[in-house]
């Protein structure tokens, strides 16, 4: 008898005896190993933490990495930080005719979107430029990133993916709608370019809109001047129209196609192509539009998790170490201005700055301490007003609904292949506030949603 009860206690899951015991319950029944997760919590008036589990260890913080980029950069470049985008022109401009070539130069700006570059091209025709006799070159010398956008995941025309440059426009993304029209399925491309072929195999099904994407495959070809997208499979007319997005043109190519597709329907014309270089020393500036400030390009980053955005920010933070900014130069600046602040973070690595990365590390307790600086610091309003509300927006909208939770809790979120994260902000039932840092990283880690929203109603009914 008492080898079996010695059998039956040993086959039970391996229990974290340093959790308290309603966390302890909810990671055993996850079946993710506790020894592959980091927690931390601390209330924002404690001196030490409610719970610290593996919380020393560096682990994968996924896209909660945003949060060291977003706290940087809200000193190192400060909240009403605006980007900007100039046009130069060589040459003279006579009669709405300029004799010689326009000049973009970009800044890095994360939110140069197709509303904003029509305006820009507006703006440029309204001081007296209709025809462009040269061409368009572009000065993308700020910032100096290689690699290939499919060296992550393997899906190089994921806009997720597209690397970051200092004259980014629309996160060069084309949307792709689908439009079930009986039979058949519309597919409708914008912006729609010349140069871009859509070759549409779909075919309208019945049956339910579940996991529709997963019924639809596309495939893209880029030839640098110009693309192709095909699409095939069964389409589910219940879903009515869905779209996706695609980045199939480089970083020039793209620019170029957008910008002289909006020119040309404002009504002006451009003779020649595209080239790039630096802006030529006798240029004179024409036109500049600036970016909203920072402080609202963070709420778009962190609500939605926009990995394309924190490393153009991350990146601007480097060209205040050089120009032009690399990577290296980026994390250079902030773990400096970390280090002053008394935040010496050694087994930091922050690589992009977005938490799209497989080599990114931070501790639990080095995270919850900055969390914690936050908190207590200037811009607290600005920092946390950016990340996700549970059960209302972002990334947490349809998590934690109709629970006590909901409203209360402020969590950046973060999922890679084996990772999962939440880090952020929760207020508890007695009008207390916790900071709380969860990774998990195991291949299991896909399961770990239910345990995440488990502590987090737990730390909300006993905090």
């Amino acid at each position: 008898m008492r080898y079996l009860i010695l059998l039956f206690l040993f086959s039970l899951p391996a229990q974290a005896s340093g959790l308290p015991p309603g966390i302890n319950r909810a990671l055993a029944e996850s079946g993710i190993p506790s020894d592959h997760v980091g927690i931390y919590v601390r209330g924002v008036s404690m001196k030490k933490a409610m719970i610290s589990w593996h919380a020393q260890t560096p682990m994968s913080p996924a896209s909660t990495m945003k949060l060291v980029t977003t706290y940087a950069s809200l000193f190192l470049l400060g909240p009403a930080y605006t980007w900007k985008t100039e046009a130069y022109y060589s040459g003279k401009i006579e009669n709405g005719v300029l004799e010689g070539d326009l000049i973009l130069k970009g800044y890095g700006d994360p939110e140069l979107d197709i509303g904003r570059l029509w305006l820009f091209v507006k703006d440029i025709r309204a001081r007296g430029v209709k025809e462009i006799r040269g061409g368009l070159v572009f000065d993308r010398s700020l910032f100096k990133v290689s690699g290939n956008p499919g060296s992550f995941d393997g899906k190089a025309f994921r806009p997720y993916n597209v690397i970051p440059d200092a004259l980014l426009v629309n996160f060069e993304a084309n949307s792709v709608k689908f439009v079930p029209e009986g039979n058949s399925v519309k597919l409708i491309v914008l912006p729609g370019f010349g140069s871009l072929s859509v070759e549409n195999r779909l075919k309208a099904v019945s049956g339910p809109c579940n996991q529709w994407d997963g019924k639809v495959s596309e495939q893209m070809e880029s030839s640098g001047k110009s693309a192709k997208i095909g699409v095939e499979g069964d389409f589910p007319a219940e879903c009515g129209e869905r779209e996706d997005d695609v980045a199939v043109y480089d970083h020039s190519e793209y620019l170029y196609q957008l910008f002289s597709m909006l020119w040309k329907e404002s009504g002006g014309n451009i003779l020649e192509g595209w080239r790039e270089g630096p802006v030529p020393r006798d240029a004179k500036l024409l036109a500049t539009t600036a970016s909203p400030p920072l402080s609202s390009v963070i709420v778009d980053m962190n609500k939605y998790s926009n990995n394309v955005m924190a490393r153009q920010i991350f990146l601007t933070m480097g060209s205040l170490e050089q120009i032009p900014a690399t990577e290296a130069s980026a994390q250079k600046e902030v773990k400096s201005w970390l280090e002053g602040k008394g935040l010496s973070f050694r087994e930091l690595v922050m690589e992009n700055g977005s938490g799209l990365s497989r080599t990114a590390r931070i501790s639990p307790e080095h995270m919850g301490r900055l969390l914690l600086e936050a908190y207590q610091g200037p811009f607290m309003p600005t920092f946390y007003s950016s990340l996700p509300i549970a059960g209302i927006d972002g990334t947490m909208k349809k998590r934690l609904k109709d629970t006590d939770a909901m409203g209360r809790a402020y969590i950046k979120t973060g999922s890679l292949e084996d990772v999962r994260a939440i880090a952020g902000l929760i207020q508890g039932k007695s009008g207390k506030r916790y900071i709380v840092v969860c990774f998990i990283n195991d291949e299991k880690a896909r399961k770990a949603k239910p345990f995440e929203d488990r502590l987090l109603e737990w730390l909300e009914k006993n905090g």
